[in-house]
């Protein structure tokens, strides 16, 4: 049986990933296009966003660990503020770039401390057995969200493209005040410095788990080409309808 807080945290968990992972934002190639990009510049700006996502992923799970799941996981909402503001006003590659930047780390600040976050609560309760559970509705809800906000962003394609980043940015804001009320467990608060492995350690673990593991292995790179399949087909309709 779940305590109140721990059904509290998980409200509140839930609610973040919904407005997080709402998809408003997903047709921003046609939105870039209505900018004047050309295709190139466009594909820079996402190779910007991988590259700087692939390179902040494990730095940002340690800033998780050494600095707590809510102050991160507002920093992410608010870098995700910061990239809509910019894709409103700015003009010009450079800045466009910065955004990519900020929305990769918004993705990367979030990216495994939601469920952290929620396993710690439930850690604390001695009520582990029920994250499965948990977490099938945490994946639930973020593919809900995204979906619903694909959408959305179709219907309002493509004469109101710049309402979809005043969306985005309300969500933000929205999931800050859920997130707000997330209760740190004790036991994440009473780690120290002196007890938080190196970036070196973690690093030489998740390689070794990597080698050893070879079903962990296996999924990971289905995963990875589902996920990569997925965005393909959302960019290429993007595309196609700037040739048309």
């Amino acid at each position: 049986m779940l305590s109140p807080l721990t059904r509290r945290n998980l409200t509140l968990s839930y609610g973040y990933a919904a407005c997080a992972f709402f998809g408003i934002n997903t047709l921003w190639v046609i939105f870039l296009q209505q900018q004047g990009l050309s295709l190139v510049e466009i594909g820079l700006c996402e190779s910007v966003f991988h590259l700087t996502s692939f390179l902040s992923e494990v730095p940002s799970g340690v800033i998780a660990d050494r600095f707590g799941y809510r102050p991160v996981l507002i920093i992410s909402r608010l870098m995700a503020i910061g990239h809509a503001l910019i894709m409103l006003t700015a003009h010009s590659l450079g800045w466009l770039l910065l955004a990519f930047i900020l929305q990769a780390w918004a993705y990367n600040l979030q990216s495994g401390t939601i469920e952290a976050a929620q396993y710690d609560s439930l850690v604390n309760t001695q009520a582990t057995q029920h994250y499965p559970r948990v977490t099938t509705i945490l994946n639930t809800t973020i593919e809900v969200a995204d979906t619903l906000g694909v959408v959305l962003a179709g219907w309002l394609m493509p004469q109101h493209l710049s309402v979809t980043y005043w969306v985005y940015l309300a969500a933000a804001l929205i999931a800050i005040l859920a997130i707000s009320g997330l209760h740190v467990p004790q036991r994440q608060l009473t780690k120290t410095h002196s007890t938080q492995p190196s970036l070196r350690t973690i690093l030489r673990a998740a390689a070794h788990l990597l080698v050893t593991q070879r079903r962990l292995r296996l999924l990971m790179i289905f995963d990875a080409l589902f996920s990569a399949r997925r965005s393909s087909l959302r960019v290429w309709p993007s595309i196609l309808w700037r040739s048309n």
